[in-house]
């Protein structure tokens, strides 16, 4: 169950607990790394209040964005890049909210308003953000190569 899997402005619900799955478990590994590296908080309490800091903003501006995507789309009814661009930007004042400032709020719903723009034109044109690679499991297949100094005879 993903966001892409149904065409915009239906299934909203679906929508809103994808992005807030995934954009949750980005909070999740930005606080790990938070309280792992830069603040190293002391005892339970500080590390479950830093936890929290970036945890419940970024799994809020994940529904945000499903939401405000998925409510204009269909208050418009265009299925079109202006109805990503308001999901990011208000995307980025949920951010802003949480810092308590609006030189982090405004910069970063600009900034998440146009990524999501690059995000439905991928979508809508068929290319890819991150394009796929193949991975081969395990070492290196031994049979195939000769790893010898000299050649068989």
């Amino acid at each position: 169950m993903g966001y892409a899997d149904h065409p915009d402005g239906q299934e909203c619900f679906e929508k809103v607990f994808a992005c807030t799955k995934y954009s949750g478990f980005a909070g999740l590994i930005l606080s790990t790394y938070d309280a792992l590296m830069i603040t190293k908080p002391q005892g339970y309490v500080p590390t479950i209040a830093t936890y929290m800091k970036s945890t419940i903003p970024a799994a809020a501006a994940g529904a945000t964005f499903a939401t405000v995507s998925c409510v204009s789309t269909n208050l418009r009814g265009k299925d079109d890049k202006i109805n990503y661009f308001l999901g990011g930007a208000a995307a980025g004042g949920v951010f802003g909210i949480a810092a308590r400032t609006f030189r982090v709020g405004v910069p970063l719903g600009f900034f998440l308003g146009f990524a999501a723009i690059i995000y439905k034109d991928s979508k809508d044109e068929g290319w890819s953000i991150f394009p796929q690679t193949v991975h081969k499991m395990g070492a290196m297949d031994h049979r195939q190569f000769n790893f010898t100094l000299t050649p068989d005879k």
